[in-house]
Parts: C-alpha cells; sequence; structure tokens
C-alpha cells in the first residue's frame, strides 16, 4: 500500500491540506513536528448559518370532536394540515488538524399553525377519556400550534473509515397548542390544551468526509444522529362551558429522536462555502397535543399521553465561513 502520496491513501485525515511538504511523505508526517508547519494542520474554526424551510408532517387519524347526529361532521386530528415555516441553524465549530472538532450549535423554527372548521347541526360529543356531550352547536372552529427548538454540543472525530463519529449532549423543546371552539347560540364551549416537553440526552452519530465521497460525488455530504433523553413532559387541558374541569399531568419518562441529512457543498472560495440539503427529524415518545383529549378524564382532572411521535422535514440553505 503506497503511504507517500494521495489523499486517499489515509482516508479522514488531512482532507484539505494542499501543502507539498505535508504531502510529499504523508505518513511519516502524521506522526512527526511538521504538522506545526503544514497548514492543513492548524487549528481553524468554521462557523455556519443556515436558513431552513420546514413542515410538520399532519398528526394520525383521530376523532377529538363530532357532531352527534351526523358523525361526518368532526374535528379529526389528521385535518390538521401544516405549511411551510421558516427556520435557522447556526453552528460553530473548532477543527482541530484536520481530524476532530467541538461544535457548539443552536437550531429553532417559526411556530408552525394549522387551523381546520366543520359545521354541526345542534349535539355534539367531546371524545375525552369520559366523553362528555354539549347540546345546540352551530360549528367547530380548531386551531394548532406546534413549535421546536434545541441547542446541542458535539464532539466530531475521525479514524481511518469512510465516516467520522459523533457524540455529544443535546436539548431539544418541543411545545404544542391546542384551542377549540364549539360554538353555540347560547354558550360556546371551549376546549384547550398544552403540552411541553424538555428533553435532555445524550446523542451519536456518523457524517460524511471528504476523502471518502458518496456516490462518488465530493461535494455531497450526509449525516446521521440518534439520540436517547431523559424527558420533563406535561401536558394542562381545559374545557370550559360544561364541566369546567382542567386537567394537569406532568410526567418524567424517556424519549428519542432521530436526525438525518443529507445535501451538497460547493467552495466558493477557499474560506467560504455554500450548501443545500434535506433534513428529516423525528421525535418519539413525547407528548403530542392531539392526542391528549382521548387519555383526559375531565371530571377527575387527570390523564395524558405522553407517547406520541413528531416528524419534521424541510430542506435549508447555509453559508460557512473558515478562519
Amino acid at each position: 500500500m503506497d503511504l507517500s502520496v494521495g489523499s486517499d491513501s489515509l482516508p479522514g485525515v488531512m482532507s484539505f491540506c494542499q501543502c507539498q511538504d505535508c504531502n510529499s511523505r504523508r505518513f511519516e508526517n502524521q506522526f512527526s513536528d511538521r504538522r506545526t508547519i503544514c497548514e492543513g494542520y492548524q487549528p481553524r474554526w468554521l462557523a455556519t448559518s443556515r436558513v431552513l424551510a420546514f413542515t410538520r408532517v399532519t398528526p394520525s387519524a383521530g376523532v377529538l370532536i363530532s357532531d352527534s347526529t351526523n358523525p361526518i361532521r368532526q374535528v379529526n386530528r389528521d385535518d390538521f394540515k401544516f405549511g411551510w415555516e421558516p427556520g435557522i441553524d447556526i453552528s460553530i465549530r473548532r477543527v482541530k488538524w484536520n481530524e476532530s472538532s467541538f461544535e457548539l450549535r443552536f437550531m429553532g423554527l417559526d411556530s408552525f399553525i394549522a387551523n381546520t372548521t366543520t359545521g354541526a347541526g345542534g349535539p355534539a360529543e367531546i371524545h375525552a377519556a369520559l366523553p362528555v356531550f354539549v347540546s345546540d352547536i352551530s360549528s367547530i372552529e380548531a386551531a394548532y400550534q406546534s413549535d421546536l427548538y434545541g441547542f446541542e454540543a458535539n464532539w466530531q472525530f475521525a479514524t481511518y473509515r469512510p465516516f467520522q463519529y459523533i457524540a455529544g449532549v443535546r436539548y431539544i423543546g418541543f411545545d404544542e397548542r391546542l384551542n377549540t371552539e364549539l360554538n353555540s347560540t347560547t354558550a360556546s364551549i371551549i376546549y384547550r390544551t398544552a403540552t411541553q416537553n424538555d428533553l435532555y440526552g445524550v446523542q451519536v452519530g456518523i457524517t460524511s468526509v471528504p476523502d471518502t465521497p458518496l456516490l462518488d460525488c465530493r461535494w455531497l455530504t450526509w449525516s446521521a444522529k440518534l439520540g436517547l433523553y431523559g424527558n420533563d413532559a406535561e401536558q394542562n387541558s381545559i374545557l370550559t362551558g360544561t364541566v369546567g374541569q382542567r386537567a394537569d399531568s406532568p410526567a418524567d419518562t424517556a424519549a428519542f429522536a432521530g436526525e438525518f441529512r443529507i445535501g451538497m457543498e460547493v467552495p466558493v472560495t477557499p474560506c467560504i462555502t455554500v450548501s443545500g440539503g434535506y433534513t428529516l427529524f423525528l421525535l418519539e415518545r413525547v407528548a403530542v397535543a392531539t392526542d391528549q383529549l382521548e387519555k383526559t378524564n375531565f371530571f377527575t382532572g387527570m390523564g395524558s399521553d405522553d407517547q406520541g411521535d413528531a416528524l419534521f422535514h424541510g430542506g435549508s440553505v447555509a453559508l460557512t465561513l473558515e478562519f
């Protein structure tokens, strides 16, 4: 095996080093003092600003409120269709010897909002754990809001493999609100629920390196992260105008999150890179607003569901500055 020239002989190291002195005797340089003079081995900073366009996948089907005389007229969980919302993804990395780096990252998405409405012809059923029946309802209107944000710190390191490893800690905030109004000519009924998920945990992952391109394209990049979290979750539900009850249910449970990204990076100058790509973000075993009603008993003030899931996905465009 030739260890003297070529970037493919030891993948994952010196990916961007163009120093002739370093590349002339690569194996020797890796373990010598020449790394102190080789430009590719010098520590550097990478600052990335990414603009996101994401959507939240529609929740699974399940009736929330229906017209008792005509069940086809209902508010169903899969009636909520989310649009595309902007977000930001900012990170800064300290890279050492082109082999390892430490990263701080913040990601936040604008609120996802979906609305639905249906007519009603009189009595309606609220599909709680113990159903609630109300009369004289003319229409039902519902608004759903979902928020996702988080912060993470990662250590990324290389071995002589076709990828780099990622290990780190992460916080994820996932909050939702569901506001429903049953309109009546006498007294309207209001149902509100709010869920809050604070996830603290660790994650591991892998990411591509330029020396081992995917599909023979050196500009193609990819990464995958999986995390296990402790979830400090709670839900708060209120039903006014009938039984007038409130349900508060905190819960501590284990949750999972996964983030998968594929994209392209195109160097513009030696210090500036433009990139774009697609990201999939999945949360498992979290409290979702539309899941709470069927578990909530408004007469006892108890009940919650922290076993739901939420899926976000979308595209991004980024600018990376190296200094």
